[in-house]
């Protein structure tokens, strides 16, 4: 599904689930692609669903860039790499300035794994309602197999 490996870590304490990148050894910095993930790139299914369109018009080559970030990291989504930055990265501090580039549509399909995760963690500690949980990760399903779709018709 998702082409760089990756962990699941169950926060009970913030009903939240975490995906850690940190064992990725392919992409430098590559524990980066969590930040945006919860702060600059919500969960609630209202303004997820806004990002998820906005990338897939990304995607398909109707908007030439996709920008996010502020809390916890600097989103820039072309389409075919996004870039994030380290909002607090301080030049004279730090030796190296971390940078994750990544696939826009890996960027994408991490983001629905992850909202998929932590609708199907919320709906079983009842932070949300099961029938909310299952409408969302159905949907989530459903721009899954879109994302698939763009990304095979673009290496075919």
């Amino acid at each position: 599904m998702v082409k760089y490996k990756y962990s699941l870590d169950y926060k009970e304490k913030y009903d939240e689930v975490i995906l850690d990148f940190s064992e990725e050894e392919s992409l430098e910095f590559a524990y980066m692609i969590s930040d945006p993930l919860g702060s600059d790139i919500p969960w609630r299914f209202k303004d997820l669903k806004i990002d998820i369109d906005n990338y897939i018009n990304l995607l398909r080559g109707n908007i030439p860039e996709f920008r996010h970030g502020g809390n916890a990291s600097s989103v820039i989504s072309y389409r075919d790499y996004t870039i994030i930055e380290d909002p607090f990265y301080d030049e004279d501090e730090d030796e190296i300035e971390p940078i994750c580039k990544l696939e826009t549509v890996e960027f994408v399909k991490i983001i629905l794994v992850w909202a998929y995760e932590n609708y199907k963690y919320k709906g079983e500690r009842g932070v949300v309602s099961r029938e909310e949980a299952e409408m969302v990760m159905n949907w989530m399903e459903q721009k899954m197999i879109e994302v698939k779709s763009i990304e095979n018709n673009e290496l075919s």
